[in-house]
């Protein structure tokens, strides 16, 4: 069960992904506007990209080890993602060339934080309740 909940949850959170930076370049191409809003859309998606992925993996490892730690890992997990999200983000403020950049750049970020961050919610409270009712 273990590697299929995993397995799912990439496959789902990588279509997401894509989908929202398809979306969004769709979006980028019909308003224009393409050289500053690009790079926000590549560095975000990555970075969701990244923390989606390490966090199946983690997930996995933890569940297969100590199925009892899971509410930690549910906390860990976001409290480090949120931590790496403003380094990322301040790092990003310190590079960036105006104050209109980081604006879109934290605009698109955000938008790409939250929907990854409802997913994450909704699709392991799913699993919660079914491991809750199979023991």
């Amino acid at each position: 069960m273990t590697r299929n909940v995993v397995n799912t949850y990439l496959r789902q959170s990588i279509s997401l992904i894509a989908g929202m930076s398809l979306l969004i370049l769709l979006g980028i191409n019909l308003w224009g506007n393409v050289g500053t809003t690009v790079m926000p859309v590549v560095i975000s998606s990555v970075f969701q990209l990244v923390a989606c992925i390490a966090y199946g993996f983690v997930w996995r490892w933890v569940m297969s080890s100590s199925p009892a730690s899971m509410p930690t890992l549910y906390m860990s997990a976001s409290g480090l993602r949120m931590f790496a999200a403003v380094v990322l983000v301040m790092g990003y403020c310190w590079l960036a060339e105006s104050r209109e950049a980081i604006r879109i750049f934290v605009i698109v970020f955000l938008v790409y934080y939250f929907v990854i961050l409802a997913y994450d919610t909704i699709y392991f409270v799913k699993i919660e309740k079914k491991v809750k009712t199979n023991v």
